[in-house]
């Protein structure tokens, strides 16, 4: 009866080795790894699209708010060059509607235009792009001639 308890462990029941668990560990973590990096570009992009957003419900607003009140209201993007968007009345004394900061990540781009304004019927003084610009990819707000109607474009 002793025999039987005490019986020698064979070989194939010991385990893995060091070497192999140090084998599965690293392929684990390099495709751990390999699928975080899209989730960076994922999480800007959202970050992205949650600004143009924010600019397009304000523009909206601006120009109600022309249309309502009867009043010339300019919109000023990248004003003197500070990371901001003005939107305020024409006439003096200027009244500001909405002031908000433009992201960090958005570089001035100087090839469109920086202010338009939308006149008292809710059209707009001229017509063109504004680009907001960023490492990756260059988005544009383009304006269009006629009834102050606008639209985002990424290249």
């Amino acid at each position: 009866m002793r025999k039987e308890l005490c019986q020698p462990v064979s070989h194939k029941e010991e385990g893995f080795t060091l070497l192999e668990m140090m084998i599965v560990l690293t392929v684990f973590t390099v495709c751990f790894g390999a699928a975080l990096i899209p989730l960076r570009t994922i999480a800007e992009d959202v970050r992205n699209r949650q600004f143009f957003h924010q600019v397009e419900r304000d523009l909206f607003a601006a120009q109600a708010y022309a249309v309502s009140k009867n009043a010339n209201i300019v919109v000023d993007f990248f004003e003197n060059k500070d990371r901001y968007y003005h939107i305020y009345t024409f006439e003096i004394p200027r009244k500001t509607i909405i002031k908000r900061e433009i992201p960090e990540r958005f570089i001035f781009d100087e090839r469109g235009l920086d202010t338009i304004t939308f006149l008292k019927t809710g059209t707009i003084s001229r017509f063109g792009t504004f680009y907001f610009t960023t490492n990756e990819k260059t988005t544009k707000l383009i304006f269009l001639i006629g009834r102050g109607r606008f639209y985002f474009s990424e290249e």
